[in-house]
């Protein structure tokens, strides 16, 4: 039945009660659907009352970074002085049908709030045109100036290439002002990196390597450098627990091996190192979110709320494999690529940085990472802004031109395979194994490596350049 008020121009605005109920009911049965609405509704949407206020509650909720249930929409109604009790709120929880296609129901709802808008200009149009108190100028000024108010707004999703441009240029401004070294993205600590940008919003970033090469460990340095520069980052890990990735920064910052911090008895004076090493780089600026599943429905979720109550500006996934679609039929290889997707999606939503550690699968025969080797889905490489690649030779193997004169040991090679807006590079970086960190190395550092290094040859090299074949 159309319940929708098709009113004549002098009798009750346009409304449509069920289409409100619907939607009201939708948002408090749904978190994403309150994400996919934010920026269609607003209180003036619902033109009844209670509706409005049922509504604002659950935008409160919303901003807050919890779930609008009915439960806490009615807490959130009570606590804004509202006469409405819970029973009001479950009725319409529970009297009203759920819609899965929310953003329609949404839209009819503004446009039914821009029609009762209109109304009530051609309502007083036609009482101050029948009125000479009022001049002809001032009646088509107010009435002009109104209905430029109703549309102001409607057309900011878009925007042309003047806007655009303009803040491009407000970023070269920025830009001239930067002293060497420094970013506008998110810093990572490694010079190469920064000069390109560092972490910048909107981009994911994948980070991959084979089994024990240091991928979460590499991702934890960039997390570490974010913190200190004041960054906020959310971080969802499938393998450990909060307090085991504590212990590695602790080892990273302190010098002490992390197993021992963890399982050892420690004397006093390396419980005051580890103390003294943690201070100032804005732990609290690191969060885990404990509620959060391996789902990706649930990491998402996680993240937005991060967004909203803390103002993260970037995430780790550690690692993209492990990552859950729920209730998917998809096989592995299209799970992986739609979780990629998923992350750039709501990195470019949020503005924030996302790095999704990922698995390279194994090439014996020739070691050295590549972007086609990610593990069980070539979309990853589409979806992502930058893939970082590690690689940390086993004894005897060299790194590949240009640094074959490189001492493997202690080191490692990070590749940027794909920069969507830096290009490609590859670069020389250090890396403690006790504590695993990676650390930058500068050019002092370098030459005075390759000065010491000797490669011992393989035997078998000698032979084979004796044999004539």
């Amino acid at each position: 039945m159309d319940t929708t008020n098709n009113s004549s121009p002098t009798g009750t605005p346009i409304n449509d009660i069920e289409c409100e109920r619907t939607v009201l009911a939708t948002l408090m049965s749904s978190y994403q659907s309150v994400i996919d609405t934010d920026n269609i509704l607003d209180a003036d949407c619902f033109y009844v009352t209670k509706h409005q206020e049922i509504w604002t509650a659950i935008h409160d909720v919303y901003k807050s970074g919890d779930t609008p249930d009915m439960v806490l929409v009615s807490a959130k109604l009570a606590a804004n002085g509202s006469q409405l009790s819970n029973r009001d709120v479950m009725e319409i929880c529970l009297g009203s049908a759920i819609c899965l296609d929310l953003t329609q129901h949404a839209l009819r709802l503004k446009e039914l709030n821009l029609r009762r808008r209109m109304w009530e200009i051609g309502m007083n149009l036609a009482s101050h045109s029948n009125n000479e108190v009022y001049s002809i100028e001032e009646v088509q000024n107010e009435t002009k100036s109104k209905i430029d108010n109703i549309f102001e707004g409607l057309g900011n999703r878009y925007e042309t290439l003047t806007e655009s441009y303009r803040q491009l240029q407000e970023r070269m401004l920025l830009n001239r002002e930067l002293k060497d070294g420094q970013t506008l993205g998110t810093p990572t600590g490694f010079p190469i990196l920064d000069s390109n940008g560092g972490l910048n919003g909107s981009d994911l970033i994948i980070v991959g390597a084979e089994t024990s090469q240091g991928k979460t460990s590499f991702a934890t340095a960039l997390v570490v450098e974010a913190i200190k520069h004041g960054d906020g980052v959310a971080f969802y890990s499938m393998e450990m627990m909060p307090w085991q990735l504590a212990a590695r920064i602790a080892s990273m910052q302190s010098g002490i091996v992390s197993s021992r911090i963890m399982y050892n008895k420690l004397d006093i004076q390396e419980i005051y190192t580890i103390d003294a090493s943690m201070e100032g780089i804005g732990m609290d600026k690191l969060y885990f979110d404990g509620r959060s599943t391996s789902s990706l429905e649930s990491i998402l979720m996680s993240i937005r709320q991060m967004k909203m109550k803390y103002g993260i500006k970037g995430a780790v996934i550690d690692y993209l494999q492990l990552v859950n679609v729920v209730g998917s039929k998809l096989n592995r290889e299209q799970a992986v690529a739609h979780c990629a997707r998923e992350l750039k999606n709501v990195a470019k939503e949020l503005n924030i940085w996302i790095i999704a550690i990922s698995q390279l699968s194994r090439n014996n025969s020739s070691p050295i990472p590549t972007m086609s080797r990610l593990r069980d889905s070539g979309q990853i490489e589409e979806a992502a802004d930058n893939i970082y690649l590690i690689y940390r030779p086993k004894e005897n193997n060299r790194y590949p031109e240009p640094f074959q004169d490189m001492p493997t040991k202690g080191t490692a090679m990070i590749t940027v395979g794909k920069g969507r807006n830096v290009g490609n590079t590859e670069f020389i970086c250090g890396f403690k194994a006790e504590n695993t960190l990676f650390y930058p190395l500068d050019e002092d550092k370098i030459t005075q490596l390759k000065a010491n290094f000797s490669f011992a040859p393989d035997p078998q090299d000698s032979l084979k350049e004796e044999l004539p074949f």
